[in-house]
Protein backbone atom coordinates (compact mmCIF):
# COMPACT_ATOMS: atom_id res chain seq x y z
CA UNK A 1 0.00 0.00 0.00
CA UNK A 2 2.74 2.66 0.89
CA UNK A 3 4.22 2.04 -2.58
CA UNK A 4 0.92 2.69 -3.99
CA UNK A 5 0.94 5.90 -2.63
CA UNK A 6 4.94 7.05 -2.92
CA UNK A 7 4.14 6.18 -6.76
CA UNK A 8 1.21 8.05 -7.40
CA UNK A 9 2.62 10.85 -5.40
CA UNK A 10 5.60 10.58 -7.94
CA UNK A 11 3.50 10.91 -10.99
CA UNK A 12 1.55 13.93 -9.45
CA UNK A 13 4.78 15.21 -8.97
CA UNK A 14 5.40 14.91 -12.97
CA UNK A 15 2.26 16.27 -14.07
CA UNK A 16 3.35 19.41 -12.31
CA UNK A 17 5.96 19.80 -14.26
CA UNK A 18 4.72 19.17 -17.15
CA UNK A 19 2.51 21.77 -16.32
CA UNK A 20 5.71 23.92 -15.58
CA UNK A 21 7.31 23.56 -18.65
CA UNK A 22 6.14 27.29 -20.44
CA UNK A 23 6.94 28.94 -17.07
CA UNK A 24 9.94 30.32 -15.84
CA UNK A 25 10.88 27.34 -13.49
CA UNK A 26 10.66 25.07 -16.10
CA UNK A 27 10.09 21.31 -16.33
CA UNK A 28 12.34 20.47 -13.22
CA UNK A 29 12.11 23.44 -10.70
CA UNK A 30 8.25 22.46 -10.66
CA UNK A 31 8.79 18.66 -10.48
CA UNK A 32 11.47 19.46 -7.37
CA UNK A 33 9.52 22.03 -5.82
CA UNK A 34 6.11 19.58 -5.99
CA UNK A 35 7.95 16.66 -4.52
CA UNK A 36 10.20 18.59 -1.77
CA UNK A 37 6.72 20.61 -0.50
CA UNK A 38 3.94 19.06 -2.58
CA UNK A 39 1.56 19.07 -5.98
CA UNK A 40 -1.13 21.08 -4.21
CA UNK A 41 1.00 23.86 -3.17
CA UNK A 42 3.17 23.84 -6.33
CA UNK A 43 0.20 24.04 -8.35
CA UNK A 44 -0.92 27.11 -6.36
CA UNK A 45 2.94 28.57 -7.95
CA UNK A 46 1.65 27.75 -11.15
CA UNK A 47 -1.43 29.72 -11.11
CA UNK A 48 0.96 33.04 -9.88
CA UNK A 49 4.16 32.03 -12.12
CA UNK A 50 4.77 33.57 -15.00
CA UNK A 51 5.47 32.16 -18.40
CA UNK A 52 8.76 31.51 -20.05
CA UNK A 53 10.82 34.36 -22.20
CA UNK A 54 10.12 32.79 -25.08
CA UNK A 55 6.68 32.55 -24.94
CA UNK A 56 6.37 36.27 -23.69
CA UNK A 57 8.72 37.37 -26.83
CA UNK A 58 5.98 34.87 -28.56
CA UNK A 59 3.17 36.94 -26.87
CA UNK A 60 4.71 40.29 -27.09
CA UNK A 61 4.68 39.63 -31.02
CA UNK A 62 1.55 38.36 -31.57
CA UNK A 63 -0.30 41.40 -29.93
CA UNK A 64 2.09 44.02 -31.66
CA UNK A 65 0.79 42.85 -35.27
Amino acid sequence: MPIIVLVLYVIACAICGLLGRATAFGFLGHFLLALMFSPIFDVLILIACRPSREIRKRIEKVTLD
